[in-house]
């Protein structure tokens, strides 16, 4: 059934299988509501990998390949040098970081900008996507990936990386991150969501036609991955950030609407937004002018240092 789970991939599905995934959950939630509440759990957090196109794929034959390991996870990451020499010391590290069923390389037209104005670039698939192993994600485990990465990279005294920039669910991880020790990273987020609670209850209307299993389905993800819901509560974590922060969002975005980057920017203190139109959710990612002002920001951070 050609139906994905999150709401992010709901305007590419079928019509007609969708009104039947919704009418088996009413049918499930009336005879035996727990199953059906741990099936739904269960579509969540199982992202869709998608084929890399070869522009993608052009980008990563230039990369040095790592793999991450994390737990019992293989994490794929992609490193590229810069090819402008830093003044003094070593090159400040850019760290790109994809959304929900997406793939590091769906940042890939920021690398070769970001490495001439010094940067080294970082991507990496998040478990479950790419060439990562594993099945299952959630938004710990997107955090634990990236912290993952950072280890990886700087050691593990909690450093990390000079800038981030973050696509959709991406910037929700990072954000964790820049509460818990990555003070001076400056940040791009592009489309950036603002409620893990709005997002499970959309992704819940979407599937079964309401979001009557909600209680139910965060229960089951906070017992799965040993989290509280109410610890990722973006509104009061956004509060408690003051790094330079760069938002870009498109006002036609059908997946995450401009209304959460405005929010973002509202209670994000020193952030700067720029709205645009006509660019999506995902092909903001590949506008030239979005890619020029991430690296002019980029930059920007470079001259103050």
């Amino acid at each position: 059934m050609p139906v994905t789970a999150h709401p992010v991939s709901q305007r590419v599905a079928d019509p007609v299988a969708l009104r039947a995934l919704r009418a088996g959950f009413r049918a499930l939630r009336a005879v035996h509501r727990p199953t059906a509440a741990k099936l739904a759990t269960r579509l969540f957090a199982r992202p869709r990998r998608y084929a890399r196109p070869e522009w993608e794929v052009a980008i990563l034959a230039g990369a040095e390949r790592r793999i991450v390991r994390h737990e019992d996870d293989r994490i794929a990451c992609f490193l590229w040098t810069p090819t402008a020499a830093p003044a003094e010391g070593e090159a400040p590290t850019a760290l790109l970081v994809h959304g929900w069923e997406g793939r590091g390389s769906q940042l890939g037209r920021f690398v070769e900008p970001l490495r001439a104005v010094g940067f080294r670039v970082v991507a990496f698939d998040h478990v479950g996507h790419g060439d990562s192993g594993g099945r299952a994600c959630s938004l710990p485990t997107m955090r634990n990936t990236l912290r993952a990465i950072a280890v990886n990279l700087f050691g593990d005294d909690g450093t990390g990386p000079d800038l981030v920039v973050a696509h959709s669910m991406g910037a929700f991880a990072a954000s964790l991150l820049l509460a818990d020790g990555w003070r001076t990273t400056r940040a791009v987020y592009i489309s950036p969501p603002d409620d893990l609670l709005v997002y499970f209850s959309r992704y819940l209307d979407q599937v079964t036609g309401d979001d009557e299993l909600l209680p139910d389905m965060i229960a089951l993800m906070e017992r799965r991955f040993g989290e509280r819901v109410e610890d990722f509560a973006f509104r009061r974590l956004v509060e408690t950030l003051d790094q330079d922060l760069l938002i870009l969002h498109s006002r036609d975005d059908p997946d995450v609407p401009i209304e959460a980057g405005r929010s973002v920017a509202a209670h994000w203190a020193g952030s700067r937004m720029v709205e645009l139109d006509g660019l999506g959710h995902r092909r903001i990612l590949r506008d030239p002018s979005v890619v020029a002002a991430a690296v002019a920001f980029a930059g920007d951070g470079l001259d103050r240092a």
